[in-house]
């Protein structure tokens, strides 16, 4: 998944357009010394995959083709990072990262990726799909690299997010219906539980629990082809953009009874200018004027800080640069003369 329209999705996708038991996610730690960000940096090298401590970066994978879409720190300070990296064949292969250290999961012939990691003490989740041999895409995730399947098969559907609550695992993504539409979904211990209506395409981007509340990020393509930015917490639907211009709601993150969505929100119907946004309790934060193509992905809080990451996207050169926002101040990870963007941010 590339930069270069406001129409792509946060994960690579074959549709539309990347916690304890507490009211802390993994994104809002109580306090941090540093900042890591999962992303992509296309160079002469390396296939791209790469993550960012503060503002020194680390290329991850090989010369082949390969991003990193999310991240997670864990309790030894050991940095696990999601993605994919592409074989010889050109096959895209789901992978994580250890320390560099790169751990292939899938079948071995079908294309797979993952989207979504999270640690819970010796286990590790990764989530993302997996292709059959039919040539559909099947919701999976991958616990201690064994898989687990949350679709049959049938219809197409992928994971983007995963976490751990307690004894209980929540995914959310999406599955296509009988009548062809994407359906919002998340999946407790397996179970699914649809939380759009099946009519129009809407997508589940991030879920998070947060005592016994149930909070998930995603969006809806209207049938005028614009995208509206969402928001549900246990089922009930907020809608955080009029469906005037195309928004994006991405990853969330909660402190408190705060609930923080990364996303963006286009200017206008003529081009594909973009302004990166924030949501902050349904209210929209602008991080960027929406005189260029910016998207934000990621989000974390802690105490008063908020930092965002994601892109801006320069149509005349064809270049990205990755960057992260503190406090609405910006910090660019990249030099704007590759193609970049950050996806995933942890505070640790």
């Amino acid at each position: 998944m590339k930069l270069g329209s406001i129409f792509y999705v946060l994960a690579i996708s074959y549709g539309m357009f990347g916690c304890s038991k507490s009211t802390e996610s993994p994104a809002s730690p109580a306090n941090y010394s540093d900042i890591y960000i999962a992303g992509f940096e296309d160079n002469s090298t390396t296939g791209g995959a790469k993550y960012w401590k503060n503002t020194g970066s680390y290329d991850l994978g090989t010369a082949n083709p390969a991003e990193a879409y999310d991240i997670f720190v864990a309790a030894n300070n050991d940095v696990y990072v999601a993605g994919y990296e592409e074989d010889n064949t050109g096959t895209e292969v789901a992978k994580y990262w250890k320390n560099g250290s790169g751990i292939s999961l899938g079948n071995g012939i079908d294309e797979s990726s993952v989207n979504s990691i999270f640690i819970n003490g010796n286990d590790v989740y990764v989530a993302g799909y997996q292709v059959n041999s039919a040539g559909v895409y099947v919701a999976t995730y991958w616990k201690n690299s064994v898989p687990v399947s949350l679709t049959d098969g049938t219809m197409f559907g992928q994971i983007e997010s995963i976490v751990v609550s307690g004894n209980d695992v929540y995914a959310c993504g999406s599955e296509y219906n009988a009548a062809n539409f994407e359906v919002a979904k998340y999946w407790k211990n397996g179970v699914a539980v649809p939380i759009s209506n099946g009519t129009t395409d809407c997508y589940a981007s991030s879920i998070l629990i947060s005592g016994n509340d149930i909070h998930v990020s995603g969006l809806e393509k209207l049938s005028n082809g614009i995208y509206v930015a969402k928001y549900w917490k246990n089922g009930a639907v907020t809608n955080l953009s009029d469906g005037t211009y195309s928004a994006q709601a991405y990853r969330m993150a909660i402190s408190g009874s705060d609930v923080y969505i990364a996303g963006a929100h286009q200017v206008n119907l003529v081009n594909d200018n973009a302004k990166a946004v924030y949501w902050k309790n349904g209210t929209e934060v602008p991080l960027t004027a929406g005189n260029d193509e910016s998207l934000a992905y990621g989000i974390a809080v802690s105490g008063n800080d908020i930092i965002v990451t994601g892109g801006t996207y320069f149509p005349s050169t064809g270049n990205s640069t990755a960057k992260y926002w503190k406090n609405g101040s910006v910090t660019n990870l990249s030099g704007g003369n590759t193609y970049a963007s950050g996806y995933a941010v942890f505070l640790k």
